[in-house]
């Protein structure tokens, strides 16, 4: 189990200490940062947390808190704690390169902890995780896991905007192979946050990331159906079989976060963080091709618009678990 602690230093401190605090006493690391978003002084607000590796990332826990503060993951607000929460706990669905911040809801609004996820085992049974941060020119899509599922462009390129991918409807992504030698798997979360922007191709189906194995039709996948002026999510375990989908809840050009998870025996679909469906399975799930942006047996089951980040885990998420992971995303 891997433990830190964030704490904030106290006034008594006063302005001298005015960059921040590291003290290491019998393997327990207090950070006291005293940074400030608004006004100036030094914070009254106190706390102090632990982490705790998870298969998901890293499980934040209050020890002590003196304040109602805010937990932002890259900027993004993904949970809230206020003095009677210690003891309990949250979920951050840390990737390498996170920025994990809590901020006091005082005047001060003072920063009682500041720090980056800078080490792969803090964030969890990560498989392959896609930012989608390439520069025009790039074919090759780079797994930020640090597990090496990079992805090889084919067909045209269409635009990197620096913070996504805009797909043309006649390119695609392939990873070879995304299996851990020598682990079955048998449970699996797949988050993908986007925009479609155009009905699709071939029966009006338009795949956001799906997975084959066994050389045959077997396969789980993300994609979407275009009805007559709106669009379903549709969620497969083992297509064709076991899968579900969302109502015609969706327009065209509004950015949605996907989530797909499976425990080995229940598998749910979530949009935006809300359940839409679900089904029973009970069955292992080999590892092999994945392809974002095209359906592995169409030849016109493209993506058209905009794909944000993918995100690939060897572990089943609960409901509170795909919140943050949404919040994380959107």
């Amino acid at each position: 189990m891997l433990r830190d602690s964030g704490r904030a230093a106290s006034s008594v401190i006063g302005v001298l200490l005015l960059v921040g605090v590291v003290v290491v006493v019998g393997g327990v690391v207090a950070v006291g940062a005293l940074t400030f978003l608004d006004g100036t002084g030094a914070p009254e607000a106190t706390a102090s947390f632990d982490y705790e590796q998870t298969a998901a990332g890293l499980r934040m826990t209050p020890q002590a808190i003196s304040t109602t503060v805010t937990v932002r993951l890259n900027g993004q607000e993904v949970a809230t704690f206020d003095p009677e929460s210690a003891g309990q706990s949250a979920l951050l669905p840390t990737a390498p390169g996170d920025r994990i911040t809590v901020v006091s809801t005082d005047e001060e609004r003072s920063v009682l902890v500041d720090r980056t996820v800078d080490d792969r085992s803090e964030v969890g049974d990560f498989i392959a995780y896609y930012t989608f941060d390439g520069e025009d020119g790039d074919t090759t899509l780079e797994d930020q896991s640090g597990n090496g599922n990079d992805g090889t462009l084919t067909g045209e390129s269409g635009d990197w905007t620096g913070s996504s991918y805009e797909f043309d409807g006649d390119d695609y992504f392939t990873v070879s192979d995304i299996g851990v030698s020598g682990t079955e798997v048998d449970e699996f979360t797949v988050a993908v946050a986007y925009k479609q922007t155009d009905p699709g191709g071939g029966d009006d189906v338009s795949q956001l990331v799906e997975h084959q194995y066994e050389g045959v039709s077997n396969e789980w996948f993300l994609e979407n159906r275009y009805g007559s002026d709106s669009y379903r999510t549709e969620f497969a375990v083992e297509f064709p079989d076991n899968q579900v989908a969302s109502g015609y809840d969706y327009d065209l050009g509004e950015r949605h976060v996907a989530v797909g998870t499976y425990d080995g025996s229940d598998y749910s679909l979530y949009v935006d963080g809300s359940r839409v469906g679900g089904g029973s399975h009970d069955d292992t799930v080999d590892t092999e091709e994945m392809r974002i942006g095209r359906d592995f047996e169409s030849d016109i089951q493209y993506f058209n618009g905009e794909i944000y980040e993918v995100r690939l885990y060897y572990t089943a998420f609960g409901e509170a678990e795909v919140e943050r992971i949404t919040n994380a995303m959107e």
